[in-house]
């Protein structure tokens, strides 16, 4: 997933395209990082769902998802 939204360099983009760019089949990139009951207190299903909460930034409304760290990044 962060691959993918590394891919397109920082750049605003639709949620389809990601999760193409993934191959992951889901609606949309946060559900990828939800927490299920069965993880609950466990460290690693936390800091996913804290990393992608501090890197990604949506405009749910607009339905774009981007990672602003990866502009300008050397891929």
């Amino acid at each position: 997933m962060f691959e993918a939204l590394w891919s397109v360099k920082g750049e605003a983009t639709t949620a389809e395209r990601i999760m193409r760019r993934a191959d992951l089949d889901s609606a949309k990139p946060s559900d990828m990082f939800k927490i299920k009951a069965k993880d609950k207190g466990k460290p690693e299903p936390a800091a996913q769902h804290a990393a992608y909460g501090a890197l990604v930034i949506t405009q749910q409304r607009a339905g774009w998802y981007s990672m602003p760290c990866a502009a300008g990044a050397l891929a």
